[in-house]
């Protein structure tokens, strides 16, 4: 797969990952906002009906109290305000609207100068009003207190703002820790998924370019068999019949004897498609395509993406063959191209070698640059953006070459 292509899948793969995350952040952060809301809006309801509730058991505690000293209330009250968590103030006022007690001791025995409450809208004899006090803004409960039957003063049963503030916030951190952790668990499964998913892509992909490449060999195969298929016309139009029977079964059994060569040597499928290919393109360009003796690559050795493989060994073997095919005219030696793979546990290494021109001393410390060719304006990009990807994989690509003779490639990768 060339590199526009290969950069454009990944240019997708990575919208889809951001739009994943968009989407996670926003339903988690949609839900758990709601769910917070729903939660402070539970935390109101149920701080106004325990401070209802917590009022009324107060005025029944209180009529337990008559006859009580100054110091016998104020010590039986702070004993129930210390009991109950969700009061923290209670205030009694007596129809004087003098303090008999108040959680603050200070105002005991203070008028009180507060709102005075009606309790004549108010039959039930109780009722809640939000107001601010000597301790701050604050939700209270009016309860009426009564005498023989006789209206004696009222009590207030307080909790401060600050106190549900602390609970909305002990809330709203709860939600986060939740959020936040919900959050990362998501971006944990995405990233397990993602690699799941992308390498099930990225095989997907190598079938794809492993069809492709049989496709491409396919037709250099069949122009290759279109100029045999002529020959053996030729013979046969002259009258060499048995010319033409040897020379069909000499290039078939040449033919699959270098098919199952590479078939049985070289496991990943892509890269094999690739290198039957290239031979018989080499084949249409006049040159003869050497395979080493003892080439072997096994896909247990070495993890390296196909897609890279048949980018490098691709490069390569064209650079050879457009260097043999240039000014061919003009060529007089054999052109051949001897091609090597090997693989151990965790080692591979490939080599590419030509009988072209060589690469002249002068820009030999050039070839790699980006944008430079001996051949012409447009060219010069295969050998930098090759050594770009040999490098990414953590190889290296280095050439032996002598001028007149031709030229090695060897890419040599450890992991």
């Amino acid at each position: 797969m060339n590199k526009k292509n290969i950069g454009s899948l990944n240019a997708i793969r990575k919208q889809m990952q951001i739009t994943q995350l968009i989407f996670i952040f926003f339903i988690t952060v949609l839900l758990s906002g709601g769910g917070a809301f729903i939660s402070i809006s539970s935390a109101e309801k149920d701080f106004s009906q325990n401070l209802q509730n917590t009022s009324s058991l107060i005025t029944r505690l209180y009529n337990f109290t008559k006859g009580f000293s100054q110091e016998e209330l104020c010590a039986y009250m702070d004993s129930i305000v210390n009991e109950l968590s969700g009061v923290d103030v209670i205030s009694i006022v007596d129809i004087n609207l003098n303090r008999l007690y108040h959680t603050h001791h200070e105002l005991i025995n203070t008028k009180y100068d507060g709102n005075i409450p009606d309790f004549e809208k108010h039959s039930s004899g109780y009722y809640t009003e939000d107001d601010i006090g000597p301790s701050g803004p604050q939700r209270r409960i009016y309860s009426a207190v009564y005498d023989n039957g006789k209206y004696a003063g009222f009590i207030m049963t307080i909790r401060l703002n600050s106190s549900m503030t602390s609970v909305i916030l002990r809330i709203l951190v709860l939600f986060l820790i939740v959020t936040l952790t919900a959050i990362i668990l998501e971006l944990v499964i995405l990233s397990l998924t993602s690699k799941k998913i992308t390498k099930e892509f990225l095989s997907f992909t190598e079938d794809f370019e492993g069809t492709k490449i049989l496709v491409d060999s396919m037709r250099a195969n069949n122009h290759d068999f279109t100029n045999k298929l002529h020959v053996i016309m030729g013979l046969i139009q002259i009258g060499e019949y048995e010319k033409a029977v040897s020379y069909i079964q000499n290039i078939s059994m040449i033919q699959k004897e270098t098919i199952s060569r590479v078939m049985n040597s070289i496991e990943n499928p892509s890269f094999a498609a690739l290198i039957v290919g290239k031979i018989a393109r080499a084949c249409e360009c006049d040159v003869r395509f050497i395979l080493q003796d003892g080439i072997c690559f096994k896909s247990d050795d070495i993890e390296v993406p196909s897609e890279a493989l048949v980018t490098i060994t691709g490069n390569l073997i064209d650079n050879a063959l457009d260097e043999m095919n240039y000014n061919a005219e003009n060529y007089e030696k054999e052109k051949s191209l001897v091609f090597g793979v090997y693989t151990k546990p965790g080692k591979l290494l490939i080599t590419v070698k030509d009988t072209g021109r060589g690469i002249p001393l002068d820009v030999q410390d050039k070839i790699f640059e980006n944008g430079f060719s001996t051949k012409g304006s447009g060219r010069g990009i295969g050998l930098f953006h090759t050594k770009q990807l040999i490098e990414s994989l953590g190889g290296k690509i280095s050439f032996e070459t002598e001028e007149g003779k031709g030229t090695c490639f060897i890419v040599a990768l450890e992991k």
